[in-house]
């Protein structure tokens, strides 16, 4: 008979203290056994398994707090600049980045990503306005390139003042930076800047949906497109 007195959320917090390691594996089929009697052994250790992979498929999603701040200022959180160049070096597949401003401070970043292109990543640059960023993007061969794409702000008549103000970095449909800084020196050393590292396959799967619906609804639109 089911024992409907127990006490899920607690049976499963415990279990969670026991599976860290495969040495307290006895203890959690222990655990199970006591609180449910009438599971059998199989069941138990197919239920801690189970526990153990919901626990580490948690620890693959997280959060990081990212800052520009000045070089003498004390903090734990991640400093922008090189989370970015991390980003861009770990990509296997996909990078997709949008900017405000993009200045020359940027260049080396922007090579990084134009050599990624080269070995087969798809790369997709989100940008405001093209020809303020264009001579950054002068040494890099994006018009006709398969694998870099740069889409331009089509912007809304109505509304001279509406503008791409995001500022984002998604790699590999899981990892995700989204951040106050532009991709400019003050962006990335000067100034007081405040971001969120992201790394969870759900939330940028929901970014990358919202840039699907610009690119249908052609707010966004290729700059071969706009010629």
């Amino acid at each position: 008979m089911r024992d409907y007195s127990l006490n899920i959320d607690i049976l499963a917090d415990a279990l969670l203290d026991l599976i860290f390691t495969d040495a307290e594996m006895h203890d959690a089929i222990s655990l199970l056994k006591r609180e449910l009697p009438s599971v059998s052994e199989e069941d138990a250790i197919k239920i801690f398994q189970l526990s153990l992979a919901i626990s580490d498929s948690s620890k693959n999603d997280g959060v990081e707090i990212v800052a520009t701040t000045p070089v003498s200022f004390k903090t734990k959180a991640r400093k922008t600049r090189p989370v970015i160049e991390e980003l861009i070096n770990g990509a296997k597949r996909t990078i997709q980045l949008t900017g405000y401003s993009i200045s020359d401070h940027f260049e080396d970043f922007l090579k990084l990503i134009n050599i990624k292109s080269k070995q087969g990543i798809v790369v997709e640059l989100f940008v405001n306005d093209y020809e303020k960023v264009r001579p950054v993007l002068s040494d890099i061969e994006h018009l006709n390139r398969r694998f870099f794409k740069v889409y331009e702000y089509a912007g809304k008549t109505e509304d001279k003042m509406a503008a791409l103000h995001a500022k984002t970095l998604l790699v590999d449909g899981k990892h995700m930076l989204i951040s106050s800084a532009n991709l400019s020196y003050h962006g990335l050393d000067g100034n007081i800047e405040l971001g969120a590292l992201i790394t969870s396959p759900e939330k940028v799967n929901q970014v990358q949906e919202i840039f699907m619906e610009l690119k249908r609804q052609k707010i966004f639109m290729l700059i071969q497109e706009r010629k």
